[in-house]
């Protein structure tokens, strides 16, 4: 018998949130609606959140939007575990997915607001205000 906590597979947003991820992905418009998914969309917000230092805890009601096997496991799941690792500054992270969760759910939760913003609330169409970010 173990006392170990078992691996989450869901990946969850701020019930706050939910209303961006989906302003960001339903409509057929590309110009105006720029995200195919919700996980095209978390990912986008993990790394601002990442990249501006800012963490923001859920504390709403938590819903599961996808699963973990939704990452890309050749170019989402590395990013994100290398973002779990630089957050944690340690790499046993990778061992525990729930720790690494935990971590990325925060940085989306902060960021989807200014992906939201940078998208919507500048002047241009949702699309390309998308691309200008890109460095």
């Amino acid at each position: 018998m173990t006392d170990a906590t078992p691996e989450r597979d869901t990946v969850a947003i701020d019930s706050m949130a939910h209303d961006i991820y989906k302003q960001l992905t339903e409509g057929g418009n590309m110009l105006d609606v720029p995200f195919k998914t919700m996980k095209d969309v978390f990912m986008w917000a993990v790394c601002l959140g990442a990249q501006q230092g800012q963490k923001m805890p859920l504390t709403g009601k938590r819903i599961s939007i996808f699963r973990w096997a939704q990452f890309d496991p050749q170019i989402d799941v590395p990013l994100l575990k290398a973002i779990a690792i630089a957050e944690s500054g340690d790499v046993s992270i990778l061992l525990r997915r729930n720790d690494i969760l935990n971590i990325i759910e925060e940085y989306a939760n902060a960021g989807i607001y200014e992906l939201r913003a940078r998208i919507f609330d500048e002047f241009g169409q949702p699309l390309w205000n998308l691309v200008s970010m890109v460095p």
